[in-house]
């Protein structure tokens, strides 16, 4: 039984071949004997959805192709331009809710040579992703901010083998953790048409696998669970340039940064038969090394309402290195460049005496994977509207993603809910409603 649904049947390898492999791991605690064949996308550490992660994307970023360092709507502008925040209302209050269902093919053991299935896997997640205020005192605004931008969560399975109404066989295996990013920015006006920003990020994360096999009628029973903290720390700067009137550049860059990683494993075999109990205990501590991100973007007011967006952003991932439990991993990545692009065009309409702004958003986004072994893209199409006035703002926006390289098609589709909050606003200076 799976719990998340498949398109087939999940079946083991040999209790043989799996007594081998747990056998050599208690003598070996290298992480690359669990994997079998080339895993592509979702290696131990790999965030559901995509490797190229850039930020939070509420909404509004979501709608416009992920747009992010020129997009000026949002507090969540602290993670990858802080200088744009600068242009929000004086005191901004943001929250959203997002819904992700990612399609997994190969991971851990699932269709690596002890579990294979006959179809991807799904993968669903409600949450609330991101919580930030920001503040203008003057030429100066502060906003603080807790995002949660990665998630690595893997679906879980539960296979049992029922041989005349007993129960002969069960295996259960899942992975769960996130990363929280804690953000304190800053961005000053220079000048009426240039403003810089500077961020500190703190990230906290963890990372738990359990893998756990039984024989019920023998009282076999062997486990693998392993737990990793993450902890590290990056910087983010940002600047923005109204050049004209109608033109606006945008640009962030993420310094590369080292991330601490404390591992914990426990290994146990147990035989009541032959009173055999095996018990190994295991601290590593290891290091990520994350690459530097910079992104460029343009704003483009073709009209009072119509606005376009275009934005280029490098993962240098050529530089990223993983170690797992004393053993640095070999993860022969490429840098990459994503591109993505979108519009925005904005009605009014009058509702309750007020007048309110009505955008609506259409983007897509191309998005190459870092993996050299498989040539890995994500093509998305977002889109999304909202309604805003002068004290509060509701977005919602959709993307949809379409791999193609790896062969197995996967798909995955974010959904995202914002909420923003003026309070005390007179008016809405960081979204225009005509």
């Amino acid at each position: 039984m799976l719990k998340y649904q498949t398109k087939g049947m999940v079946r083991p390898a040999t209790n043989l071949l799996w007594l081998l492999i747990f056998s050599a791991s208690l003598l070996l605690p290298s992480s690359t004997l669990w994997a079998q064949s080339n895993l592509g996308q979702y290696t131990e550490e790999a965030p559901l959805g995509t490797w190229n992660i850039f930020g939070v994307n509420l909404a509004p970023s979501l709608g416009l192709g992920l747009n992010q360092s020129v997009l000026n709507l949002t507090s969540a502008a602290s993670l990858t331009n802080p200088a744009l925040l600068s242009f929000l209302p004086a005191t901004t209050l943001s929250l959203n809710l997002s819904f992700s269902q990612d399609q997994l093919a190969k991971y851990w053991l699932v269709n690596t040579g002890v579990l294979t299935t006959n179809g991807n896997l799904y993968c669903r997640n409600w949450q609330f992703d991101y919580l930030g205020i920001s503040q203008r005192f003057g030429k100066w605004t502060v906003a603080m901010a807790v995002a949660v931008t990665e998630d690595y969560s893997r679906p879980k399975v539960d296979y049992r083998l029922i041989y005349q109404q007993t129960l002969s066989h069960q295996l259960v295996l899942w992975q769960k953790g996130c990363q929280r990013n804690y953000v304190l920015g800053f961005s000053r006006n220079l000048n009426s048409s240039l403003a810089a920003g500077l961020s500190l990020v703190l990230r906290s994360g963890h990372i738990e696998r359990n893998l756990e096999e039984t024989w019920p009628v023998d009282g076999i029973q062997m486990t693998d669970n392993r737990y990793q903290k993450i902890r590290g720390f990056y910087v983010v700067f940002g600047l923005s340039y109204r050049v004209r009137d109608w033109l606006t550049l945008g640009l962030s860059l993420i310094l590369p940064s080292v991330s601490k990683v404390s591992g914990q494993s426990q290994l146990t075999y147990k035989v009541p038969e032959t009173q055999t109990n095996i018990e190994i205990l295991g601290q590593a501590q290891d290091r990520t090394k994350k690459p530097m991100v910079a992104g460029v973007g343009a704003k483009f007011s073709l009209r009072p309402n119509l606005d376009y967006y275009l934005e280029g952003t490098y993962f240098d991932w050529a530089n990223y290195a993983f170690s797992y439990f004393g053993e640095p991993l070999e993860r022969n990545f490429r840098k990459v460049i994503r591109l993505g692009t979108g519009l925005e065009y904005r009605t009014r309409l009058k509702f309750l005496g007020r007048i309110w702004s009505t955008p609506y958003y259409l983007g897509f986004l191309w998005d190459p994977q870092p993996m050299t072994e498989v040539n890995s893209n994500y093509f998305y199409l977002t889109f999304g509207s909202g309604l805003c006035t002068d004290f509060i703002s509701l977005s919602f926006s959709t993307a949809i993603g379409l791999e193609t390289g790896s062969g197995q098609h996967l798909k995955n589709q974010k959904i995202a809910i914002t909420l923003e909050l003026y309070p005390g606003a007179k008016k809405n200076r960081g979204r225009r409603t005509s």
